[in-house]
């Protein structure tokens, strides 16, 4: 039953990124961006201490997210996540710098947020717990996948 739930959620995730909220349309009301995809939370019943690297699909046009989490004694330890845009370049503090300034805002706060997802779920230990930041759902679902991705190595 937990994996249903757990690949419906990844399904779920997949699904709103395809959709997409970082679209550069000007045309779009500012209300018309998608919800993120709610996380549950991962069960780490027979995850075995290590550490577990996995990536989330890429969105053409954002990229993907890669997560590294860390399991000591049958809790999340350490998470290190990483954006990567669609070029496979590493999102930094210039992520965006290039573009007009509402997609510049919209990157940086994306990039903020990878650091942001991380350090919450090392605090909070539950993936449920983790808030999402508004202009940057699709890397919160993204973060989501590869740590449910991880979570499933760890069993392995």
């Amino acid at each position: 039953m937990k994996k249903t739930v757990l690949g419906v959620a990844v399904l779920l995730s997949i699904g709103v990124m395809l959709v997409g909220c970082g679209d550069e349309k000007k045309d779009a009301p500012k209300d018309a961006a998608k919800p993120a995809a709610q996380a549950v939370s991962v069960d780490l019943t027979g995850a075995k201490d290590g550490t577990y690297a996995a990536d989330s699909a890429k969105h053409e046009q954002l990229g993907y997210s890669h997560v590294e989490l860390t399991i000591e004694n049958g809790a999340i330890a350490k998470v290190v996540h990483t954006g990567f845009d669609k070029d496979g370049k590493q999102k930094d503090e210039n992520y965006g710098a290039d573009k007009p300034e509402g997609v510049r805002k919209k990157a940086q706060n994306a990039y903020k947020a990878i650091g942001s997802y991380a350090s919450q779920l090392e605090s909070k230990k539950d993936l449920a717990k983790v808030d999402a930041i508004a202009g940057a759902t699709v890397s919160y679902d993204q973060f989501n996948e590869a740590v449910a991705k991880a979570v499933e190595a760890a069993k392995k």
